[in-house]
């Protein structure tokens, strides 16, 4: 299990991420100082006014920093800072929020190309309810890191900066009080809240993950829970992770209530302090009462920007429980290295040996091998079908030689070309790839035939339905290429998928054919159709066609039979 990031190397990954996104925050920072000097100016401009009247101060206030000026200066300068705290206020929210928008989409975009990268090997070992979780609520949830997290650190930050040198004109001693005092409710209040909910935090996002698996888990086979009345077991699971869930949450808020607690008795005890300093200090002639007054405003005000920080110390408990969820997603290496190599056709076109295999052994379990040793050759433009029982291994062997996964032992080579040695996405493009589940994207029909070729004519595909066995059904739709493709396909059946799979490939026309059990769900009469049109396609390309079908083999060249992952010549 990968060891645990502390918070502060979970906030720096994070801010990494910002890239060309500091300029706003530099505005965002900018306005927020600004705006908070306005705020704290209007309750100390009001002091000032007020010990400006009153017979008993007025004439100390000169000498004092910042005292030497009119009640009616002081009044409209209370105005000014009104004013423009409000315009300063929005144009802090608005950067902070566009740059937290902004990079929670860049986040979903750099997660689905490393999860692209990732595919098929290292995703089809992940929870998809978990991974929806993490594209949705996780990045959702570093909203409140982004927008009301970093700007507000670094705002406080500065802002104690510019009071600690307007305390130091009035009276030093009060300048390091309220730099205790800050550090005391903006910093320590928050740590130690922070660390107390630390694992719920993690524990209540993990568990979500393991919720939206479960009800995607239960929506997928909602037709198997009613046929064997399994209604009731299922409702009790359900409910058993939510009051689990609940439990987890109701715990957090009450520790989130603790801080809050925590936060507000800090802030008394300080301002009480604060007041028996300088009943302490005015009793020793250290200072007056105007400066104590002044002292005493200001130190109120100046907890504003830490206490939604320290209020905040058990939401970020759980935003970094979900940063820390997307940076191990983002840092995953592929179990395939990519190479950037192009594919280069072999300037002696070996056709004797257009794909060949050579002493291939793998096993997704080190120690237990699937494939044991296999040597194959295959020439260009033979139509060549592997048979044998479910589990044997044929499968696995079309994914090694799409480059899925690597070998554990042996070498693959197209044109005399280890695939070790092209990259992926040119590699792909040699291949028509297709399983026995087909898998239909929300939209038309026609949408799904052009994930094949994404500019194909009408006619293209027509030609394509028609090898496929899928021509004249089309036609008796009522909106034809047009009509809608509902989730997962499910207006369609298994044999109508299988169908639209193979006119897939057909469109592609690429220059070979890997097609795992394509006719596995179509009757006798669509799958004669089929499999002349292979016989037609295999003038020109190289086809290998799996299954455990002799009928389906019937129109191969050369049958080879795979049995306990060794291959074998029928």
């Amino acid at each position: 299990m990968k060891n645990r990031r502390s918070s502060g190397l979970i906030m720096l990954k994070l801010v990494k991420l910002l890239n060309n996104l500091w300029y706003a925050m530099t505005i965002a920072v900018a306005t927020g100082i600004l705006g908070f000097i306005l705020s704290f100016g209007i309750s100390l401009l009001a002091g000032y006014s007020i010990l400006s009247i009153l017979p008993n101060t007025k004439d100390n206030l000169k000498y004092i920093f910042g005292g030497s000026f009119s009640t009616s200066t002081y009044i409209y300068a209370m105005i000014f800072c009104g004013f423009f705290r409000g315009i300063l206020h929005y144009l802090e929210q608005y950067c902070n929020h566009y740059i937290a928008f902004k990079i929670l989409a860049e986040i979903r975009i750099k997660l689905f190309k490393i999860m692209r990268k990732l595919a098929p090997a290292k995703m089809e070992e992940k929870n998809h309810g978990d991974l929806v979780a993490m594209l949705t609520a996780d990045i959702e949830l570093l909203e409140v890191f982004y927008a009301h997290t970093i700007s507000p650190i670094l705002i406080a930050a500065f802002t104690s900066l510019i009071l600690f040198v307007y305390l130091s004109h009035l009276n030093i001693i009060y300048a390091f009080y309220m730099l205790v005092s800050q550090i005391f409710v903006g910093l320590i209040v928050p740590y130690f809240a922070a660390k107390r909910s630390e694992s719920s935090g993690l524990l209540i996002r993990n568990n979500l993950g393991k919720l939206n698996d479960e009800f995607l888990d239960i929506l997928k086979g909602i037709r198997e829970i009613i046929q064997f009345s399994q209604g009731k077991k299922v409702a009790k699971k359900i409910d058993n992770i939510t009051l689990s869930l609940g439990e987890q949450q109701k715990d957090l808020r009450n520790k989130m209530a603790e801080v809050q607690m925590a936060s507000d008795s800090a802030i008394i005890l300080t301002s009480i302090f604060q007041l028996l300093l300088s009943i302490f200090l005015i009793s020793k002639n250290l200072v007056n009462i105007e400066i104590s007054i002044l002292a005493g405003i200001l130190q109120v005000g100046s907890f504003a920007p830490y206490i939604n920080l320290a209020n905040l110390g058990n939401i970020l408990s759980q935003t970094f429980a979900a940063g820390e969820r997307v940076l191990n997603l983002m840092e995953e290496k592929p179990t395939i290295n990519d190479s950037e190599e192009y594919f280069k056709e072999n300037s002696k076109n070996d056709i004797d040996k257009y794909i060949e295999i050579k002493n291939l052994s793998y096993g997704y379990n080190k120690n237990i091998n699937i494939l044991n040793n296999i040597n194959l050759s295959i020439n260009k433009g033979q139509l060549i079908g592997i048979m044998g029982e479910s589990g044997c291994g044929k499968s696995t062997l079309l994914k090694l030689i799409m480059r899925f996964w690597d070998s554990n032992f042996g070498d693959i080579f197209i044109n005399s070309i280890n695939i070790k040695s092209i990259s992926l996405k040119d590699l792909h493009k040699k291949f028509n790839y297709m399983t026995q589940s087909t898998n239909l994207f929300i939209g038309t029909l026609r949408d799904n035939l052009l994930i094949a070729k994404p500019n194909a004519t009408d006619d293209e595909i027509y030609a394509a339905l028609k090898k496929a066995a899928f021509y004249d059904h089309v036609l008796t739709l009522p909106n034809k290429l047009d009509s809608i493709v509902e989730e997962s396909g499910k207006n369609f059946s298994g044999g109508e998928k299988q169908r639209i799979g193979l006119a897939r490939s057909f469109l592609a026309n690429r220059e070979i054919f890997l097609l795992d059990e394509p006719t596995s769900n179509l009757d006798i009469h669509n799958e004669a159709i089929i499999l002349k049109a292979l016989i037609e396609e295999a003038k020109n390309k190289t086809i290998i066609l799996v299954s455990h079908r002799e009928s389906t083999l019937s129109i191969c060249d050369k049958i080879f039979k795979m049995k306990n992952g060794i291959i074998y010549n029928l």
